[in-house]
């Protein structure tokens, strides 16, 4: 009686392997896109905070004459989680004396584009 011998081929074991070649690469790929997204939207989000924390900061501000915000461009730099940021506040005055127009930028250091722009206005009194 011969004994026949079950299992794979040399063949069958190669397919295998590049299948899970194929389907490893679309994985890993996949996974490195989320990431990417994932670490874009974090930074989206702490920069949309810099800027909602600047802009609160010049609303809470006590209104007479003598604090009105004056039209110009300020920068400073604020470290949050490990990154340096640059908050720029264009104050840029509007058709009613009473009021002035607020443009927060934030960007990342040593970055040209803004990651945030967040448009306000303030009043006088």
């Amino acid at each position: 009686m011969k004994q026949t011998r079950r299992g794979f081929t040399l063949v069958e074991v190669m397919i295998a392997l590049v299948v899970f070649a194929v389907v490893s690469v679309a994985l890993v790929r996949n996974t490195t896109q989320s990431l990417r997204q994932a670490g874009m939207i974090q930074e989206k989000t702490v920069a949309w905070w810099l800027a909602e924390n600047r802009m609160s900061a010049l609303r809470m501000l006590e209104r007479s004459d003598t604090n009105f915000p004056s039209v110009g461009v300020s920068r400073e730099v604020i470290e949050t989680g490990d990154i340096s940021w640059e908050v720029e506040t264009d104050i840029e005055a509007t058709e009613n004396d009473f009021v002035r127009r607020v443009v927060v930028s934030v960007y990342r250091e040593s970055e040209d584009i803004s990651s945030v722009e967040l448009v306000g206005f303030l009043g006088r009194y």
